[in-house]
């Protein structure tokens, strides 16, 4: 883990940290931006990242899409990267992602982060082959400053009673959802080795597992057709109400 004067410079730092995690098409970018202009329109100065990054203002990392190009698309050119040097690339561009945000939060600035570490490890057992040992002791050597608050999207389906998998909510729209995407994130879920309804439930399972009954974690629950500002309500109710416990945060809420 982190040494002692490191630790104590990060419990030090004054600014909010926000992350939003969840399994693949839940719409986790939308809800960073909602929850951006809110934070703006009371008065914050933020912060925008994500983790890999995207090459794009607010985006992270500049080296985020030479990293998405390793891990997500190398199959589909027909080349082979090492499973350890994959998530060797995703380290540094968590790293560097830290550098970079870690001076707002010493100066009172928020930040919201679009993916963290927790990613790291929810997605470590759908990775072929899974993510080794030696390497999650490495992202949480080098885990950075840990989140005030993460938001972890949750995605609700119709029960299932399968011979095969059990009983298991079907959530699988979240997975079509995110294989139509548009634009830049055009084809992204097909280059991944997680596009299929089996790992999605996986995923969502170790994020549950992981994040439940930590202090910082809200779980805000998303069906199939609840709108973007639905679910957008939902997140600032539940943020609101973790910073009401943050002492430091009170000023974090909406003035009526």
């Amino acid at each position: 883990m982190f040494n002692t004067s490191l630790s104590l410079e990060f419990k030090s730092m004054k600014g909010l940290f926000i992350t939003f995690e969840g399994c693949d098409g839940l719409g986790k970018s939308g809800q960073v931006r909602l929850l951006v202009d809110e934070l703006i329109r009371r008065g914050h100065k933020v912060y925008t990242t994500k983790e890999p990054g995207s090459g794009l203002p607010g985006g992270g990392s500049p080296f985020g899409p030479l990293v998405r190009d390793a891990v997500f698309h190398l199959k589909a050119t027909g080349r082979t990267f090492p499973p350890d040097a994959k998530q060797l690339y995703l380290l540094v561009d968590h790293i560097d992602n830290v550098s970079r945000f870690l001076p707002s939060l010493a100066v009172g600035d928020t930040v919201v982060c679009d993916r963290y570490t927790d990613s790291a490890f929810a997605y470590a057992a759908v990775h072929t082959p899974p993510t080794s040992p030696a390497m999650l002791r490495m992202w949480k050597q080098f885990r950075g400053r840990d989140p005030d608050i993460t938001v972890l999207l949750y995605a609700t389906g119709r029960r299932v009673i399968d011979p095969v998998y059990g009983v298991y909510e079907n959530i699988g729209w979240a997975l079509d959802r995110a294989r139509k995407r548009i634009g830049l994130e055009e084809g992204k879920q097909q280059a991944k080795g997680w596009n299929d309804y089996a790992a999605q439930r996986l995923i969502q399972r170790s994020y549950l597992s992981l994040l439940s009954g930590q202090n910082r974690t809200v779980i805000v629950r998303v069906a199939e057709h609840d709108s973007e500002l639905e679910v957008h309500r939902r997140v600032m109710a539940a943020v609101d109400k973790k910073l009401a416990n943050i002492p430091h945060q009170s000023r974090c809420l909406a003035v009526a």
